[in-house]
């Protein structure tokens, strides 16, 4: 009996010892890396909701783990644009050092996260449109925002503190969540693979350029 029931409490144990490994930390881990793993457990969740059915308990769990990657995403394309306007040799009235970009990113409010990814991409050498997020997504992130302003909406039933704290969803609702998460889906993988790649692809050709520079090869 106590071993049907260490059965009930304990995860399937991989096949494979190696398989049992899992790395953390090191120069290869950043915002970026960690975003990708949140949005795959998103992914994984959404299917198991769409193939076996609703699961009330899942929804949640679900959008918190798509608005964290994409709250993610968003602070290492910002991280990456202030590197390449210091790179380029940014002379504006804005302290772009690492250090204090990552006091600026102490948020969790999505819109304000994108209003500032937008700015410092306008201040690069980028074309329009490709130098703000595109329409379509900045409406998702305004929706996401208003969901969720604080980050808090997602993780707890009950958000604010003291004389402010109230029910997160106070109302029972009934809502079209396949569309929903779907579109969320959609935009979480955008920041995190297309524009992370773009930005990514521009700083290289940047560090590339001042290189040839240095070497007098312009």
């Amino acid at each position: 009996m106590d071993d049907e029931f260490e059965d009930v409490l304990n995860l399937p144990r991989p096949q494979h010892a190696y398989r049992e490994i899992a790395i953390f930390g090191g120069p290869g881990e950043d915002d970026l890396r960690i975003a990708g793993g949140y949005l795959r457990v998103a992914e994984i969740a959404a299917r198991h909701w769409i193939e076996h059915g609703p699961d009330d308990g899942l929804a949640i769990p679900i959008l918190y783990n798509y608005r964290h990657g994409i709250e993610l995403s968003l602070k290492w394309l910002i991280r990456l644009a202030a590197r390449c306007l210091l790179q380029s040799g940014y002379t504006g009235e804005e302290n772009l050092s690492p250090e204090k970009v990552d006091e600026k990113l102490r948020t969790h409010n999505i819109k304000k996260l994108a209003d500032r990814l937008d700015r410092y991409m306008q201040a690069l050498e980028i074309d329009a449109p490709d130098n703000r997020i595109d329409e379509a997504s900045r409406e998702l992130l305004a929706w996401l925002d208003s969901e969720d302003e604080t980050g808090e909406t997602y993780r707890y039933a009950i958000v604010g503190m003291k004389d402010s704290k109230r029910r997160a969803r106070p109302e029972q609702v009934d809502i079209n969540f396949y569309e929903q998460v779907n579109e969320l889906h959609k935009l979480a993988n955008l920041l995190h693979g297309g524009y992370s790649t773009y930005l990514d692809e521009y700083a290289q050709l940047q560090a590339d350029y001042l290189s040839d520079m240095h070497d007098g090869f312009l």
